[in-house]
């Protein structure tokens, strides 16, 4: 059945849409700009075909995120866009004073260095809080203008600049506290000490996917660095970070020929890092370590170190690495593995080469990520609960297998509840690997507090129903 619409209906619905768009134009200001920033940036920026009053408001906005969104085939048409993004931003940066945050990103397509040079000493001029600028072709080189030395406001600073880097003497980010580098080809040693020297307060720094042929090592004297990434591995030297209190490293190496080298790097920088609180490794760090196993035992007490994370696989090798950190931490407090720490003998018995001195001193919390209910792996936990009197948690993040067999489930935890603390608390969970990372994110913050889990848990008789506080 076919419709028609006559001209006096169509007026009428065009009558209707304008008085639509008048009713949200006659908005106050205030409210205009709270719905353009719940727009993609350049979303907000078609609307200034609407109306007159809109021609100019997205430039009222103080967070700007630009990319070229481009997947086009023909390079001559993806320069072009680059370029035209590139102008675009730089007509914003001139007509605007509120702009507090800013992100641009044109990757994999040759841009007018020139234009990146104007589009920094704009932002320059503005109190730009954060910036992210991922820029560039492997085939550039790039030149950071002086102009970054006017960046006083600038607190977290984001470069993924495909180029190789040169940066000049005197530029400086007074108050820059998070710095991220990735991607970037450093031209020589003298860049990148450069770049630290102008941070005199960075709290924070992560390079990832850096090239590293025209360096041999990276020097760091920052008095307030707290956290410090470098993947891939270079020969990372801390200059008196006595500072940093939550270390991250993720040192990794696939080429056989350079495993000593990695070895010693990470050495080098774990032993640098020796006051701090909170410390997470990365499990081929550890295979790095098992490189020069023969000299673990110099590296430094780590006496300040109560949280310790050991991320992703177990195998055999950096088992008996992992060993003997745990003889270095003497206060350690909360441990937390991907599987059971335990060394073979005659290839058949499964016991622990050495107990650290924190097992019976201070160990109360064991977070054990992968868990399947095999022999040994109990056999290690029922180590551990006659072993740790201080222990007052364990959380055990059973693989699908395990939590789907209620009864494997229940036998285990029987078999730990002969042996257990009375004040220590055994929670089964799902496998740390089978739930996605913002709900292990929100596991970790719940891990005290979550009294429901438990309850669920008492239902099915796999653990006792939590006492009220």
């Amino acid at each position: 059945m076919a419709a028609t619409i006559s001209s006096t209906n169509m007026h009428k619905i065009q009558r209707h849409n304008v008085g639509n768009t008048d009713m949200i134009t006659d908005l106050p200001e205030g409210i205009l700009l709270h719905i353009l920033s719940l727009l993609p940036t350049k979303d907000a920026i078609r609307t200034s075909i609407l109306a007159n009053k809109w021609r100019h408001l997205w430039t009222y906005l103080t967070v700007f995120h630009f990319d070229t969104g481009l997947d086009e085939s023909n390079y001559q048409r993806r320069k072009n866009a680059a370029n035209c993004l590139l102008d675009l931003v730089g007509r914003l940066l001139h007509k605007s004073n509120h702009v507090e945050r800013l992100g641009v990103q044109i990757l994999e397509t040759k841009v007018d260095t020139d234009k990146v040079s104007s589009l920094i000493s704009s932002v320059g001029k503005h109190r730009v809080q954060y910036l992210e600028l991922s820029l560039g072709d492997r085939s550039d080189k790039f030149v950071l203008p002086h102009s970054f030395s006017a960046f006083e406001s600038l607190n977290e600073l984001h470069l993924e600049l495909m180029f190789t880097l040169h940066i000049p003497s005197g530029v400086c980010f007074p108050n820059l506290k998070k710095l991220v580098v990735s991607d970037v080809n450093f031209s020589n040693e003298d860049s990148v000490q450069q770049l630290f020297s102008g941070c005199p307060v960075l709290q924070e720094l992560d390079f990832y996917n850096c090239y590293w042929k025209n360096l041999n090592h990276i020097s760091v004297a920052i008095s307030t660095l707290r956290s410090c990434t470098c993947n891939p591995p270079i020969e990372f030297i801390p200059v008196n970070l006595t500072s940093i209190v939550d270390a991250f490293i993720n040192l990794g190496c696939e080429d056989p020929p350079n495993e000593p080298y990695a070895a010693q790097c990470a050495f080098n920088l774990l032993s640098g890092l020796s006051n701090v609180k909170s410390l997470r490794l990365f499990n081929n760090t550890l295979e790095c370590l098992y490189h020069s196993k023969d000299t673990i035992h110099l590296l430094p007490m780590f006496h300040n170190l109560t949280h310790l994370k050991v991320l992703s696989g177990n195998p055999e090798n950096p088992n008996e690495v992992l060993m003997d950190i745990l003889q270095k931490t003497p206060k350690l407090e909360v441990l937390e593995i991907s599987g059971v720490v335990l060394n073979y003998l005659d290839g058949e018995d499964l016991i622990l080469n050495s107990l650290p001195c924190c097992f019976k001193s201070s160990l109360s919390h064991l977070r054990l990520l992968n868990f399947y209910g095999n022999e040994y792996e109990i056999q290690f936990l029922r180590f551990i609960l006659q072993n740790a009197p201080y222990l007052v948690e364990i959380n055990i993040h059973c693989s699908r297998q395990l939590f789907a067999d209620m009864e494997k489930l229940t036998n285990v935890f029987n078999q730990l509840e002969d042996v257990g603390l009375e004040s220590c608390f055994i929670k089964f969970r799902h496998s740390y690997y089978d739930v996605s990372d913002n709900e292990s994110d929100e596991d970790d913050e719940s891990d005290e507090d979550d009294e429901s889990e438990e309850d669920e848990a008492a239902n099915f008789g796999i653990l006792p129903a939590a006492e009220p506080l």
